[in-house]
């Protein structure tokens, strides 16, 4: 560890001595009032959940032990205290919460507020330590490797008889830590609402759309890549009504159509920004209808297309999003609109791209 990594964190820890251990004092020894007194480790039970961003849980035990060695996991079914720790993203702070359990019944619990995740985090393994043990030293061990020089060690002298038979055993580190691995998130979906305005040249020329959708997202789908949220989309798009001159007449153009998009490849790239890559596609109506010819009725066809896109989220806080999209659509059906004896109204390009920015509400 370099000086100026150990003094900045030698600094957080004095922080947190002067600001946070008077309201923790009272936790910790309540906390502690169900835990063996013995000299040697206590087997306690973690339960740990963070967003991705955070650090993982081998790395947060690691932290804990750092500041104390009096504890190593507990076996599963073991009756013995639970720490249940859980760090939240709330606007643009992270909120750690941890609560313990004592076999006896016993609770305690504590927040801590940190600008990133890595301080939410080394506060709560500060009092974790301290509900561990009270009178835990607040200014971490550094780790072997951090101590490390050029200088030739010399041989160490044989501790006295007597210091190794009443001392308590400090290991570095508990030896069964790297058994357990809680999931970093915990898999559930999110619902959101949202609108664009795009404009689409896959249609009928270039026309002005409105678009208001609904979107499921699954947040930790998979466990290997935790950047990754899929979403299917849902909603429809119906286009401002656009006039064609067509010889001595105008027709008026009017495209509505409800559509589908799966998003296999949303990545979170930060806490706040997101890309995607989609596929969907659009059923609706197409529809012509002359101004200039008495009787003349509207014509409509089906419209089905396929395609794909690509977007890019921003999302301020944990509701509001932005967000912008560019995809390409291949028409399906791609009938003529005529006016006899003018000529053809209409008819849709091989393929076409569509653009838009928008915005919504994420539940």
């Amino acid at each position: 560890m370099s000086a100026s990594r150990r003094y900045n964190r030698d600094r957080l820890a004095a922080t947190f001595v002067l600001l946070v251990w008077p309201s923790l004092a009272s936790a910790a020894d309540e906390a502690s009032a169900g835990a063996p007194r013995a000299k040697g480790s206590e087997a306690l039970h973690f339960e740990y959940v963070a967003p991705p961003e955070c650090p993982p849980a081998d790395r947060f035990l690691g932290q804990i032990s750092a500041y104390t060695t009096r504890w190593t996991l507990a076996r599963p079914g073991e009756e013995a205290r639970r720490f249940i720790v859980r760090i939240d993203q709330r606007e643009r702070v992270y909120v750690g919460h941890f609560d313990v359990r004592a076999a006896s019944g016993a609770r305690a619990s504590r927040d801590i507020e940190g600008a990133t995740c890595d301080e939410a985090a080394l506060g709560l393994a500060v009092a974790v330590a301290l509900a561990i043990e009270p009178n835990a030293s607040l200014v971490p061990e550094p780790s072997p490797a951090s101590e490390s020089t050029s200088i030739e060690p010399s041989t160490p002298a044989p501790p006295p008889p007597d210091e190794g038979a009443n001392a308590a055993p400090r290991a570095k580190a508990p030896p069964d830590m790297p058994i357990v691995r809680p999931p970093s998130s915990p898999s559930r979906a999110a619902v959101s609402v949202g609108g664009r305005a795009e404009a689409n040249g896959a249609v009928s020329g270039v026309l002005a759309v409105v678009d208001v959708f609904v979107e499921l997202e699954w947040i930790g789908a998979l466990a290997r890549v935790p950047s990754l949220r899929p979403a299917i989309r849902g909603g429809w798009r119906n286009a401002l009504t656009r006039t064609q001159q067509v010889g001595t007449t105008r027709a008026e153009i009017d495209w509505a159509a409800g559509y589908l998009e799966a998003c296999p490849a949303r990545f979170a790239v930060t806490s706040h920004v997101a890309i995607e890559g989609c596929v969907g596609g659009h059923l609706g109506l197409l529809s012509g209808q002359p101004l200039d010819l008495r009787g003349a009725g509207i014509t409509r066809r089906t419209w089905l297309d396929y395609g794909g896109l690509l977007g890019a989220r921003w999302q301020p806080d944990r509701h509001l999003f932005v967000e912008a999209v560019a995809a390409v659509w291949a028409p399906i059906t791609r009938d003529r609109l005529r006016i006899e004896p003018d000529g053809l109204v209409t008819r849709a390009p091989a393929a076409g791209i569509s653009a838009g920015i928008g915005g919504g509400w994420r539940f």
